[in-house]
């Protein structure tokens, strides 16, 4: 036995070996077209990527500097002299087998079918502050291992996580065109007591379509409300509500196919979540965030145990047009198929309102991040190439198309954005990009918060 461990460890060692090195530099600017203001978003300046290989195993990492512009009044508050920070977006080590890959540690996943989008790609979750960005830059890593197994035209892909990956959500910073509703403490948040994830993934490639099967069982990447504590002084003279936030249960159920043919292809995604909330009085019970000393007793406590089962779906189609120019296209919507909560009871307590409804703050947390904008979308993009491919143009239009209230919602983004191949590794990329809302709605509605966003921005990307 110690004679074949050795042979194992000698033909690792004497295994040919590869290390690349390659990433980017990226300068950002971008203004607001109403009054020319900076929008002081992060974006990463810099990345660097490392891909080892010996033999059977390599070794994969991302580096990735965020950078922010300094405020002025920022040296009032700290004299911490860093303007940036490091994010290791990725480091795992894959073995390769006779029958598949076997890869552990923090990895971007894409379970889709689609480019964008995806309903079904819930592996990972999103960083908001690259919501308009496309592929992996929206994507946080996950920390877990996956399994990939091959057989002809069959692939079986397992995925397991002990933790529960959350959104990255811009709190508090008016900069970023899409406001949360509530912007809750950590004091008011209950994790996951048991936080395991897992998926599975079955793809089967035939002689017309390329069909996908994805179960995916974790906690939603987004907080959900989840029930209420009214404090009380130990005399009961005064009360204060306070909401109490959890991550719901989502099971999701999905498929997919890919239909390419001669003139286009067709790719479309569905699917299927059962969502719930099985927090009871005594789990969101906890002393008061800011005055335990003064709040002493909870008054009383309520759950609303949230239930719920919805859709998403989305349909992309591409094709080239006359003239050289390449469409993409899609179709997105997302509905809820039934909902069951507990109602406030009818008590006589102060701040508690009986009638309020749970349905009104209802939202999917999880699935595609194009939901947050509208649940019912369609987008379309032109790319037309210059000056043999040295000049690219692209138009983007994001439509909304649901309905809020009765009122069409008619909410657009426009982009127009050029890439200019400076040389072999040098790109300037100049965008120009337009929302429009609708006036008939109020302030909640999310185009309303977007028209600020209308920008116009310049990038200089370096490759390496």
């Amino acid at each position: 036995m110690k004679m074949k461990h050795l042979l194992f460890l000698l033909s690792i060692l004497s295994a040919q070996t590869s290390t690349q090195f390659s990433g980017n530099v990226h300068l950002y600017d971008i203004h607001r077209l109403s009054d020319r203001s900076i929008i002081n978003l992060p974006w990463r300046i810099f990345r660097l990527n490392v891909d080892h290989q010996r033999g059977d195993f390599a070794f994969n990492s991302t580096l990735a500097m965020e950078y922010k512009i300094r405020e002025d009044d920022s040296f009032f508050s700290s004299s911490d002299p860093q303007e940036f920070t490091w994010d290791l977006r990725e480091l795992y080590a894959s073995w390769f087998t006779s029958f598949g890959e076997i890869k552990v540690g923090k990895q971007i996943h894409s379970w889709s079918s689609v480019d964008d989008n995806s309903p079904i790609d819930n592996i990972n979750a999103y960083d908001y502050y690259y919501i308009f960005n496309l592929g992996s830059d929206r994507k946080y890593s996950s920390l877990g291992l996956t399994l990939d197994y091959y057989l002809n035209n069959t692939k079986l892909g397992f995925y397991y996580s002990p933790l529960h990956h959350i959104n990255r959500l811009p709190i508090n910073d008016p900069d970023f065109p899409i406001q949360l509703p509530v912007t809750p403490r950590s004091s008011q948040m209950i994790s996951p007591k048991n936080p395991d994830e897992f998926g599975i993934s079955l793809q089967q490639k035939l002689n017309f379509a390329d069909l996908s099967f994805t179960y995916f069982s974790g906690y939603d990447r987004l907080f959900s409300l989840s029930g209420t504590n009214v404090f009380t002084n130990q005399f009961q003279t005064v009360t204060v509500l306070d909401t109490v936030y959890s991550f719901r249960k989502t099971d999701m159920i999905g498929t997919g196919i890919v239909i390419p043919t001669e003139w286009f292809v067709i790719r479309s995604e569905f699917a299927h979540f059962s969502t719930a909330d099985n927090l009871d009085t005594l789990d969101i019970q906890h002393e008061h965030p800011k005055y335990p000393n003064v709040y002493t007793d909870i008054m009383f406590s309520h759950t609303f145990k949230t239930k719920a089962e919805f859709y998403q779906v989305i349909v992309q189609l591409e094709t080239e047009l006359p003239g050289g120019i390449e469409f993409i296209g899609q179709y997105f919507k997302y509905d809820t198929l039934s909902f069951d909560a507990d109602n406030l009871p009818d008590v006589d307590l102060p701040l508690l309102e009986a009638g309020f409804d749970p349905y009104s703050v209802f939202f999917p947390g999880m699935g595609t991040p194009l939901a947050i904008m509208a649940p019912e979308v369609i987008i379309m993009i032109f790319n037309k190439s210059f000056m043999n491919e040295q000049l690219l143009i692209e138009t983007l239009f994001l439509l909304d198309q649901a309905t809020y209230n009765g009122t069409k919602g008619n909410g657009r983004l426009i982009e127009l954005k050029s890439t200019y191949d400076l040389s072999a590794s040098l790109k300037l990329i100049t965008a120009l990009t337009k929302v429009t809302g609708n006036s008939s709605l109020d302030d909640n509605y999310t185009f309303n918060n977007m028209v600020d966003f209308s920008h116009i921005r310049f990038e200089l990307k370096y490759f390496f």
